[in-house]
């Protein structure tokens, strides 16, 4: 589990984040499954448990629970 108050002191520490998270794809039958992601960590919400990250020119937000873990972003 990723601790976001762990990762918000390293982000107020200007240290460059990546985070692999799970994220919900459906599928034609209606069925979610999850892919595995991964993408540079932009900002975090403790608040609302949210962490948002750059995806394709676009930034998502992904909850704790999917989050898997976070790295230096070299």
């Amino acid at each position: 589990m990723v601790d976001i108050s762990d990762v918000a002191a390293r982000l107020d520490a200007d240290e460059k984040l990546k985070l692999t998270y799970r994220f919900p794809v459906s599928n034609a039958d209606g069925r979610v499954d999850y892919e595995t992601r991964e993408g540079r960590l932009l900002d975090i919400s403790q608040d609302a448990n949210l962490l948002y990250v750059a995806h394709s020119d676009a930034v998502i937000w992904v909850r704790l629970e999917e989050a898997i873990s976070v790295s230096p972003d070299l």
